[in-house]
């Protein structure tokens, strides 16, 4: 149950930069510059943002006998920043670009830059934790026996909101803010590339593109139980003297007893492996790597098109971690790789018609039926994205690719297991070799332009038809992934609309 008091959040931003060209030779430019971005934000219009203080002791330890006890919530405002976190000042971002012409026709580039991430600001509740107030239903305090009930589901009541600025506030549920702590992510990218031009109005551009993100925003959950204790096993679930009873209110800690690993928690004052969620932590990293081949014919008489083919690869770690003492392991492919893109897309004018190569002397009549048509398309043909298997689940060591997969079974699911109570398994964030359905998708249009008057009054019109995956190519969405599901491993919805045919007629007047 929710109870929602709105919040209203504001955030400043700030950049200057310097830029300069500076032609060195006839045939050299360069491009160099510098920019420095300032974030400040979350604030809020009446102070309700708290942050995560985890250093302080918590004054419950004392009454319940845990003299380390730490972790508390810290305010914005009255003694303390306005911000809800710190402030990052030294973001400076250099440019660096080159042009340098070979000869008449070709062309090197090359450029170098960092870009900072501005930090967003949140209206979505992240430390707002009086503002929006949860108050779970506690089905069960050791997985067994039932707790609250659905005809009384809340029998110590529901939390409303506040604003006491209260440095307990939600203990015995879960809470989830940032710490003051802070640094702005940033992007570095890099490009070199060689452009030449050909015969036959042609263009040819090979490059290399690089991008390495520094700092990127993801999500903790910092309350897991130590690894060193999941050897316990089932004891992890007995019952035992909550040393918070008569402490804490609400929740799944305001009873007598407690499971054993609430009280080994890092933060046993709030409730579960999500109890405490540390927001806009500035830890994620990625890198990409991508090399294209491009062709374009720019516009002539009749046809103008850009062919383009990419090998790439991306990897990143941008994930809450199942184990949040080995964060390293969820570094893999990023969910959006695809190492493989053909785009090819153009216009042209059918030759057929009056004051086109074909036709000049067609009639009238036989002119406006098949003369003076373009044609336009886009034809994308991609790579799937890789797979990702629930966790915790083991793989036997196989591989789960399938030389020919179906929508019965898109990847082998006898390699996978659940994995045993209080363990992580062996599998990552997502599977290396076992993709989604790639794409294979024309869209075109059809476009006729003509004009006729009446009593002396010009008019314009457009007839057109649109046709969207115009083979009707299915592209299959991702399989089951969930290994304790009975259609694991089966593709069951289409990710693609079927063909789509629009026509329309437009007159101007």
């Amino acid at each position: 149950m929710r109870q929602i008091n709105p919040i209203s959040t504001q955030g400043f931003y700030y950049a200057a930069f310097a830029q300069d060209d500076w032609h060195v030779t006839e045939k050299l430019t360069l491009n160099l510059g510098l920019r420095w971005d300032v974030s400040i934000g979350n604030r809020e219009k009446y102070d309700r943002l708290a942050y995560l203080d985890l250093g302080t002791p918590n004054p419950l330890g004392p009454p319940a006998g845990l003299p380390d006890l730490q972790g508390v919530l810290g305010w914005i405002g009255e003694r303390n920043s306005l911000d809800q976190q710190n402030t990052d000042w030294i973001n400076f971002g250099p440019r660096f670009g080159l042009a340098y012409s070979i000869d008449s026709k070709t062309v090197l580039r090359g450029g170098y830059a960092i870009f900072f991430l501005p930090k967003t600001v949140q209206g979505n509740g992240d430390g707002a934790i009086e503002a929006f107030r949860d108050t779970p239903m506690v089905a069960t305090i050791d997985g067994v026996t039932p707790a609250n009930r659905l005809s009384n589901p809340f029998p110590q009541g529901i939390l409303p909101p506040l604003n006491d600025r209260d440095p307990l506030a939600n203990v015995g549920a879960s809470v989830g803010a940032p710490t003051r702590d802070y640094r702005n992510g940033y992007s570095q990218t890099w490009s070199f590339g060689i452009q030449r031009e050909l015969p036959f109005k042609l263009l040819l551009d090979v490059h290399y593109w690089g991008n390495k993100g520094t700092g990127l925003l993801t999500t903790w959950n910092i309350n897991q139980i130590p690894n060193q204790y999941l050897a316990l096993g089932s004891k992890l679930n007995d019952k035992v003297t909550n040393p918070f009873y008569g402490l804490i209110a609400t929740g799944a800690l305001s009873g007598p007893t407690t499971s054993r690993q609430q009280l080994l928690r890092p933060y046993p004052q709030y409730s579960g492996d999500s109890g405490v969620q540390q927001v806009f932590v500035s830890n994620g990293n990625s890198t990409y790597h991508a090399g294209t081949i491009q062709v374009e014919r720019r516009l002539a008489t009749n046809l103008t098109f850009l062919a383009a083919y990419t090998r790439s690869k991306a990897i990143d770690d941008v994930r809450t971690p199942q184990d949040y003492y080995n964060r390293t392991l969820e570094k893999g492919l990023s969910s959006f790789d695809a190492p493989n893109q053909f785009v090819l897309s153009g216009v042209y004018q059918l030759p057929f018609g009056r004051g086109r190569k074909f036709g000049q002397q067609l009639n009238p009549v036989l002119n406006a039926i098949v003369g003076n048509w373009d044609l336009d398309g886009i034809l994308r043909i991609q790579s799937g994205q890789p797979i990702g298997i629930s966790r915790p689940s083991v793989n036997n060591g196989q591989s789960a690719k399938l030389a020919n997969p179906g929508i019965g079974e898109w990847f082998d699911t006898s390699a996978f297991t659940v994995a045993a109570p209080f363990t992580f398994g062996n599998v990552g964030p997502v599977l290396p070799d076992v993709r989604t359905d790639g794409m294979r998708n024309l869209d075109a249009v059809l476009v006729k332009n003509f004009s006729f008057s009446i009593k002396d009054k010009q008019i314009t019109a457009q007839l057109r038809g649109e046709f969207y995956n115009l083979f009707n190519h299915p592209q299959f969405a991702s399989p089951n992934t969930s290994v304790s599901s009975q259609s694991f491993g089966q593709v069951t919805s289409q990710a693609n609309n079927a063909r789509d045919i629009q026509i329309g007629l437009k007159v101007k007047f």
